[in-house]
């Protein structure tokens, strides 16, 4: 018979591992287990990934050696891939030896199927004894002894058995049920209660305890805090020169120079992002997806630039850098100075809260939010799918260009072959997708 109904979110205990294993051994299914002990099947199949181990094949005492994973290994007939001796060749076939997996150029993985399909583990599989793989077991109590271990260790420091978090749920989460503060619990518990508010507060938002924060009239209402991503400290001499007003003195003295706005858009918070680039004249636009929002990975990207183009052809297509005053921005220095030492391009920053001095890569964004829209990660993106991407919007035809597109236009005073190599291409009108089907 089941169990009675567990409640959402409690730990499995000592006796629901057991028969977990159990189940396992029987050859029961996922929707049985969960049966039997009162969860869902999801929670069974988390338990068993999350606490399975892995275990060397081991027959008569001897640690064998791991076995050929190879995908080719039944039909290989290669020899000789070591080359170990000079002069001689090597007497053992490619697919018995330990080292064919390294130093083949043909291995292709295989591993076994258990791994990534339930039951995920090899307890009580009749090919167990035959197999060559080593096996995923799950054992019972040293699920449950990981599972302590990790929770001590979340408990900074404090040493708390299993019993004696039982006593401790059993004292303070009735009363927080009752709706006394935790300050109160604890001025007439203190003794009883082997931690203090500040890790009392921890172990509920855990779920360590059975009183959850929807138990807790004001914790439910605060949001979660979010670490700042320490900004980099430039001093404010080094932007003397670069800012908005140099950049129009420069412009007047210097008219027709090309004008590159730069700026990053942002996925979720934390995650990655792009790094744009917009020549206005045109609005072609590059992207670069860079792993965090820090100074070293822009840099990164115009150093790329000019090794990919050539110092001599960056400083035609990049005479003059127009961005906002973002921490990867910071320097100038970093982006002026080239390869060579010499200064390849002049970086200017527009005015705080005036976004509309770059207006038409702001503008521009847009299309990127048709395909990635707001809110969306830009995490499982590579660098591949972000320049498909900006191909479809470099050929998407804009009013303000009459009826052309920004390849096209660009392609009039750009040199074709640092389009190439920058990978921007021309894409047939009826093919252009602006949707996020497009990256899948």
């Amino acid at each position: 018979m089941p169990k009675e109904e567990r409640k959402k979110g409690t730990h499995l205990t000592w006796d629901d591992r057991h028969e977990i294993q159990k189940g396992l051994k029987e050859h029961r299914t996922f929707k049985e287990i969960a049966y039997i002990i009162g969860c869902s099947p999801d929670t069974v199949s988390k338990e068993i990934r999350r606490h399975r181990y892995h275990k060397l094949r081991n027959r008569d005492g001897i640690l064998h050696a791991s076995p050929n994973r190879c995908k080719y290994r039944n039909s290989c007939r290669r020899w000789d891939v070591c080359k170990k001796k000079k002069g001689h060749k090597c007497r053992i076939p490619c697919r018995e030896c330990i080292s064919c997996n390294k130093l083949c150029p043909d291995f292709v993985d295989a591993p076994c199927p258990i791994e990534h399909k339930a039951p995920y583990v090899c307890n009580n599989c009749p090919k167990s004894i035959s197999c060559l793989f080593d096996k995923y077991l799950y054992n019972a109590d040293y699920a449950h002894k990981e599972y302590c271990e990790t929770l001590r260790k979340s408990r900074q420091g404090i040493d708390m058995t299993r019993d004696e978090l039982a006593a401790l749920d059993s004292l303070v989460s009735p009363l927080i049920r009752k709706g006394q503060p935790l300050a109160h619990i604890l001025a007439h518990h203190a003794e009883e209660i082997p931690c203090g508010e500040r890790t009392l507060y921890k172990y509920i938002s855990a779920g360590y305890l059975t009183a959850r924060n929807l138990d807790m009239r004001r914790t439910v209402r605060y949001r979660k805090r979010v670490r700042s991503v320490p900004t980099p400290k430039i001093s404010y001499r080094k932007k003397e020169g670069h800012h908005y007003s140099d950049y129009l003195d420069f412009i007047a003295k210097n008219e027709g120079i090309r004008v590159v706005q730069m700026d990053t858009v942002e996925g979720n918070k934390g995650g990655k992002l792009l790094h744009t680039l917009l020549w206005p004249g045109n609005n072609l636009m590059l992207a670069f997806l860079i792993e965090t929002k820090e100074m070293k990975n822009t840099v990164a990207a115009f150093d790329w630039l000019e090794e990919t183009l050539g110092s001599e052809m960056f400083r035609e297509l990049f005479p003059v850098i127009l961005t906002d005053n973002g921490c990867e921005f910071a320097d100038p220095e970093l982006f002026e100075k080239g390869h060579d030492g010499k200064k390849r391009t002049r970086v200017f920053y527009c005015e705080s809260r005036h976004s509309e001095q770059k207006g038409e890569l702001e503008k521009n964004h847009e299309y990127i939010r048709y395909v990635l829209p707001k809110g969306s990660s830009f995490d499982g993106l590579n660098q591949e799918q972000v320049l498909r991407m900006v191909n479809h919007i470099n050929n998407t035809t804009r009013p303000k260009l009459h009826g052309s597109t920004p390849m096209k236009k660009a392609l009039k005073s750009f040199d074709k072959n640092a389009m190439e190599k920058l990978g921007l291409e021309i894409i047939p009108p009826d093919e252009i997708c602006l949707k996020p089907e497009l990256l899948k």
